[in-house]
């Protein structure tokens, strides 16, 4: 028997660094999407074998969570004590990793997804996101589990890390993701911020509560189906990541060429910034819309909402 279960990517829309503090968050689950298939073995063995990053193996009783598997073997040791048999993990990635579309949240949901249907425990989809949030923790030591949230849930979730709070909304709207070319681990952009803040604690405590009270307008807004608003509110945040310093001349300029387009109606720097990926809410007309950014290394990132969460399946 063979278990396949997938789960999409996201964009954070609202309440970056500020998630990190408890403040709401604003997040959307995307069409690109990492399947895992799990295939029980008779003996103790676990290899994993992926489309991006080749092939791992090693024992139940030698489990260790170690690059570029981090998130999977993450999964696996968190349910170790309940494993009485090894798996093959086979991982098929509908997007690149080195893009800010939340691949470490989408393969530890699809994982531990499948753990769960081949070990027959029935879970909630907030204790999924419990269990998600604890395998990306263990993993990088930090993650609000917004990007977990979105993966499980699909559509428009607003999430809260403390207490754990997700409501999903069934809505989607027309998307634009422009890629820098770049990324920043997000471990390392949480450390660059505290530290340019080190001394100025109340001055980021200010900042990130403005993103957060952003967060939590915007969350009325998608109650009110008001997307022009929402795109207000986008704009409005994208002036406080500035304010972090995880913006840049490229980065800006991108949020910038958006900004210009009739068609968009906000756009902001979605993540935890230095590079990345910038959206914004609406659809360009075209791709010669963004001509001069091509030339200096942006993609656009061809990707819609959607509205499915984590999805399961026995074979």
């Amino acid at each position: 028997m063979q278990f396949k279960t997938s789960a999409p990517g996201s964009l954070m829309l609202l309440g970056e660094y500020a998630v990190l503090d408890g403040k709401p968050a604003l997040v959307c689950a995307v069409n690109k999407r990492i399947h895992v298939t799990l295939t029980p073995r008779p003996d103790d063995i676990i290899e994993i074998q992926s489309s991006l990053h080749g092939h791992y193996a090693t024992d139940l009783a030698s489990l260790v969570i170690e690059k570029p598997f981090q998130f999977v073997l993450g999964a696996l040791k968190q349910c170790q004590g309940k494993l009485r048999r090894g798996c093959d993990i086979h991982i098929e990635s509908e997007f690149s990793d080195k893009i800010g579309l939340g691949s470490s949240a989408a393969v530890t949901v699809a994982t531990l997804a499948a753990i769960m249907a081949w070990l027959d425990v029935k879970i909630t989809p907030l204790d999924l996101i419990r269990q998600g949030r604890n395998v990306v923790r263990a993993v990088q030591g930090v993650g609000s589990g917004a990007d977990i949230a979105a993966s499980v849930y699909g559509g428009v979730v607003a999430y809260q890390a403390q207490p754990l709070q997700a409501e999903r909304f069934a809505v989607t709207h027309p998307l634009t993701a422009l890629y820098a070319g770049f990324k920043t681990p997000t471990v390392d952009a949480i450390k660059q911020v505290q530290q340019q803040f080190m001394t100025l604690p109340n001055l980021f405590k200010s900042i990130t509560n403005s993103i957060g009270q952003c967060a939590a307008d915007g969350i009325q807004m998608v109650r009110k189906d008001d997307w022009i608003k929402l795109g207000d509110i986008m704009t409005t945040q994208q002036g406080m990541m500035q304010s972090l310093g995880v913006s840049s001349p490229l980065l800006h300029e991108m949020t910038e060429t958006l900004r210009t387009q009739s068609t968009i109606l906000g756009a902001k720097i979605s993540g935890s910034g230095f590079g990345d990926c910038v959206i914004g809410l609406g659809k360009i007309a075209g791709p010669q819309d963004i001509e001069a950014l091509r030339a200096k290394g942006v993609q656009l990132i061809p990707v819609e909402m959607t509205l499915q969460g984590v999805h399961g399946a026995k074979i």
